[in-house]
């Protein structure tokens, strides 16, 4: 009889033994969707993963007071046509103020300090230390396959228009992020891939400066040592919007 007694609490233990199973199957697939998640792409990682491909600091490291640089960082052939446009725009008075006498004498910016993480402030430091590094990739290059004058002369041509293309690419980013007015996991992933196939382009461009049987040898370059920081220029006005509430661009 008291067997009975315990046949009610057996059939409790036996429900809870056979649910825990699929209780803990759902809490392992709940960490796997929440560890897919975080793992997923960011509005921003694609700016992210840019700014680490052209070497761009998180931080800029030396916070001396400085003026910033007259003109374009980026000097290719896209900010060529802008400087010479820049001036017709500046003769423009500002609407709402009247432009300075003729002879008036106007008080220079003051000098500022950069905030360390100020996208300007940061691809200049990037682009000092490019400059250096950038020379000693090409003439690395050009010592290990022996080129020519004529093959040097197409070798640096393809280096430059992969930078042209690479800061086409950021502008076409910055107009498209200033209409939208907010980043998206799309124009991240979108803009990285588009990065991301000019520079994969430019390993044939460079490899036709190469006979055909040391063509391998180009895919073993380093092509970040050749990608001028300056073309991130154009993200400079959009900064504001890579900073969302719990991302940025770091």
């Amino acid at each position: 009889m008291k067997s009975y007694l315990w046949l009610p609490l057996a059939c409790l233990v036996g429900m809870l033994v056979g649910s825990w199973g699929p209780r803990a199957e759902l809490r392992a697939r709940e960490q796997k969707m929440e560890e897919q998640r975080q793992r997923a792409p960011r509005a921003v990682d694609g700016v992210n993963a840019f700014a680490k491909l052209v070497n761009i600091p998180a931080e800029a490291k030396r916070l001396r007071a400085r003026r910033s640089r007259k003109g374009p960082l980026y000097s290719g052939a896209t900010n060529q046509v802008a400087r010479k446009q820049a001036p017709i725009a500046e003769k423009m008075p500002m609407a709402g103020k009247p432009a300075p006498e003729s002879g008036s004498v106007t008080n220079a910016p003051p000098q500022r300090r950069w905030s360390p993480g100020d996208l300007r402030a940061r691809i200049e430091e990037a682009q000092d230390l490019w400059r250096v590094r950038g020379e000693m990739a090409r003439a690395k290059a050009k010592e290990k396959f022996g080129l020519d004058a004529a093959a040097e002369a197409k070798f640096n041509a393809a280096l430059e228009d992969m930078n042209e293309r690479l800061y086409q690419t950021v502008q076409s980013f910055a107009a498209l992020l200033s209409e939208k007015g907010k980043m998206t996991t799309e124009l991240g992933v979108r803009f990285m891939g588009d990065a991301s196939a000019v520079v994969a382009e430019s390993y044939d461009k460079v490899g036709a400066c190469v006979p055909e049987s040391r063509r391998d040898e180009i895919s073993e370059l380093n092509m970040a040592d050749f990608i001028d920081p300056a073309v991130a220029e154009p993200l400079i006005d959009v900064q504001d919007k890579l900073r969302l509430p719990e991302e940025g661009l770091r």
